[in-house]
C-alpha cells in the first residue's frame, strides 16, 4: 500500500503534515490505495498525496481550474496540477488551506452544473 511507503519515507513528516491539514476538514475523506492516498468530498476528488524519491507531490484534482487563482501550480495536463514539497518550510498552511477550500467550492459547482444538465 502506497500509504505505508509514504508514512515510512524520508518525507513522512511532510506527508503527515499535509494529511493532517486535509483531514482537518469534516467534509474530506481519505482513501488509501496501491498508488497514492486520495482525498475527496461527497462530490468528487480534492487531491492525492504521494512521496517520490525527491519530494512529496500533492496532485490537485481541480488543478486547471485552480491555476488561474493560485498560479504556483505545476503541470500541463488537461485537468490535474501539482504542488511539490521538499522540506517542512515548503508547507505554507494558509496557502494550502486556500487551495483546499477553493477545491471544495469547485466540486460543489461541478455537481450543481451536472444536476442542471439532467
Amino acid at each position: 500500500m502506497q500509504f505505508d511507503l509514504d508514512v515510512n519515507s524520508e518525507f513522512s513528516e511532510l506527508f503527515l503534515a499535509l494529511r493532517k491539514i486535509l483531514l482537518s476538514y469534516d467534509e474530506i475523506s481519505e482513501l488509501k490505495n496501491a498508488k497514492q492516498t486520495a482525498y475527496f468530498d461527497e462530490y468528487s476528488s480534492i487531491g492525492f498525496l504521494r512521496v517520490s524519491k525527491k519530494h512529496l507531490t500533492f496532485s490537485l484534482a481541480n488543478g486547471v481550474r485552480l491555476e488561474s487563482k493560485f498560479g504556483k501550480l505545476d503541470g500541463c495536463g488537461k485537468i490535474v496540477r501539482h504542488l511539490y514539497f521538499y522540506t517542512k518550510e515548503d508547507v505554507n498552511e494558509k496557502y494550502i488551506r486556500s487551495i483546499i477550500e477553493e477545491s471544495l467550492i469547485l466540486n460543489i459547482e461541478k455537481d450543481a452544473l451536472k444536476a442542471l444538465r439532467k
